[in-house]
Parts: C-alpha cells; sequence; structure tokens
C-alpha cells in the first residue's frame, strides 16, 4: 500500500492524470505505454522556454550610433582643456604672456625669429589685463558647453544631440572667415571635421525621429 501511494504522489507531481476517469479503466500496461510515449519536458516537469530573439531594431541603432562615443569623447577631452585655460588666465590676467611664449619657444627649441613666432609673441604681448579676463571667461563659457556635449552625447541625450548640431553650425561660417582670410592645414581639418561632425548628428536625429 506504502509502495502504490507514493508511486502515485510521485505520477501527481509531475502531472500523469493516473486518477482520471480515462486511465482507470485502461490496463496497467497501456498506462505505462502511455506515460512512456509523453513528451520528455512533460515527464520531468520542465517547462521550455523559446528563445527570445532581440529586435533587429537595436542592432542597427547601435551600428548607426557607434560614433557618438568618440564624439562625446571629443568634446569632454576640449571642454577640460578650454576649462583648464580659462582658470589659467583669470589667475594671471597680469602677466607678461609674450614673455612667457618667449621662454616656451625656447624651451622647445623653437626660434622666436621665425615669423609665425614672433607675431604670436607679439600678439601675447601686446595684450592688455582686460583682455585677458575676457579671454579668460569665454574659455571658461565655451569649455562647459563642450563638457556638457560631451556628457549628453555620451548618456545618448537627444537635447545633447541638437545642442551640439547647433553649437558646431554656429562657429563654422566663422571658421570659414578665417579660413579665407588666412588658410592653413589645422584651420581646414578643423573647419572639415565641424561639418561632419553637424552632417553625421543630424542623420542621427533623424533615424530617431523615423523610429518615433
Amino acid at each position: 500500500m506504502e509502495k502504490g501511494t507514493s508511486f502515485r504522489a510521485v505520477l501527481t507531481a509531475i502531472g500523469y492524470p493516473w486518477n482520471s476517469p480515462v486511465e482507470a479503466r485502461r490496463p496497467q500496461g497501456q498506462r505505462a505505454s502511455a506515460f512512456s510515449s509523453a513528451p520528455l519536458s512533460r515527464r520531468a516537469g520542465i517547462v521550455c522556454c523559446r528563445p527570445v530573439k532581440m529586435p533587429a531594431m537595436a542592432t542597427s541603432t547601435s551600428r548607426g550610433e557607434r560614433l557618438l562615443p568618440l564624439i562625446a569623447a571629443e568634446r569632454a577631452v576640449r571642454g577640460l582643456l578650454l576649462l583648464a585655460a580659462g582658470v589659467y588666465l583669470l589667475a594671471h590676467t597680469g602677466s607678461n604672456f609674450g614673455s612667457i611664449a618667449n621662454h616656451l619657444a625656447r624651451a622647445i627649441e623653437l626660434d622666436p625669429r621665425r615669423p609665425f613666432v614672433r607675431h604670436l609673441i607679439a600678439r601675447l604681448t601686446a595684450l592688455r589685463q582686460h583682455q585677458i579676463g575676457v579671454f579668460g571667461a569665454g574659455a571658461l563659457a565655451y569649455g562647459a558647453l563642450e563638457l556638457v556635449e560631451g556628457v549628453g552625447l555620451w548618456l545618448r541625450k537627444r537635447w545633447a544631440e541638437w545642442l551640439t548640431i547647433i553649437a558646431t553650425s554656429l562657429l563654422v561660417p566663422l571658421e570659414l572667415y578665417e579660413l579665407v582670410r588666412r588658410a592653413t592645414t589645422l584651420k581646414t581639418v578643423g573647419l572639415t571635421v565641424n561639418i561632419l561632425i553637424v552632417l553625421y548628428l543630424l542623420r542621427v536625429v533623424r533615424a530617431k525621429g523615423r523610429r518615433r
């Protein structure tokens, strides 16, 4: 009696209908065959789950936005450098930056008599105290803007994408004017990079708008 009771308890635990009227009228051999022909997952009491497929949109989104971390890092680095420069300028408004540039040029073995170095030293020497303060405040403001853009882009915020598009687009005419007035390789590279960043972020923003 105890063996039969325990066997029934086992059948009940695995979901086998041993006590249904149909099963009760079956011969014992047929009951065993019915139990053995049941699916393995049912006999073992295991619930099988279908594998969940990730949407294809997530993959395409990550591929389309894979350059955002690079732009965010570039903006954050520029922001930190500008903040450091602004703090230094505001803390040394009474310094002679022409003399500092002259000593720095000699330290890195640049000839101060070269036209570019001489022109730079002359411009820095002519700076007045209030001008240095204005440049320092501007560097702090622009550095803070760049840092906010970098953090927002790193977090994939939509407002940061629009902020970067607007701020960078406003600088393009000024950079183009400087390039036309006096073209240099550095100005050309900077202008090209900023235009590419604006076009890329516009594509990202439009792609997000279509998905919504």
